[in-house]
């Protein structure tokens, strides 16, 4: 849980740099590309996590790669805080934490939606619609495939789960059938 703790507060810190500036939507654009550049070379991400390589080189290396990047000085300075600090391999965590942060604070509200075959965009809608009319938020949905579900949906929002499947269904059914 340190992990987490730890991340929460880099990205509370990169959240509250990004308010005063009037930038937070590009200071976590800044870091999904950052992050992007970090899976997209296993050259960068070995430097950049590293023990072997000495902080002097991660910076140089992370000042090359900035450098063109056209980043905002808050995002690159809050990167090169990370190098600094050695906090390079909790980025991933911080990276979670500061989306979350930022769609809180503009009242998105991400759901997960299991269904047994992709929903059609007329029924994504209508249950988007309905989703949003409930939390009062705006709504980004999550969907994944699972054949399992059998038919209905399985809907998480926050830490509540709506299971509306018939997997569960015939599960309740069985259960009441052995109690008699």
């Amino acid at each position: 849980m340190i992990g987490g703790s730890l991340a929460r507060r880099y990205a509370r810190a990169l959240l509250d740099i990004g308010r005063e500036d009037g930038q937070v939507r590009r200071a976590l654009s800044e870091a999904e590309e950052f992050a992007r550049l970090l899976a997209s070379s296993a050259v960068l991400r070995e430097v950049m996590e590293a023990e072997h390589v000495n902080r002097r080189d991660k910076q140089a290396a992370l000042d090359s790669v900035l450098s063109s990047a056209g980043f905002l000085p808050a995002t690159k300075s809050f990167l090169a805080l990370l190098v600094d600090k050695g906090r390079m391999n909790v980025f991933p965590e911080i990276l979670v934490e500061l989306r979350r942060m930022v769609e809180e604070l503009e009242g998105i509200e991400r759901v997960g939606v299991t269904v047994p075959m992709p929903l059609s965009p007329p029924q994504r809608d209508l249950l988007k619609g309905v989703l949003e009319r409930g939390t009062g938020k705006k709504v980004v949905l999550e969907e994944a495939v699972d054949p399992a579900v059998l038919g209905g949906m399985v809907v998480r929002v926050g830490s509540t789960v709506y299971d509306g499947s018939v997997r569960t269904q015939i599960h309740q059914i069985r259960e009441n059938l052995q109690k008699g």
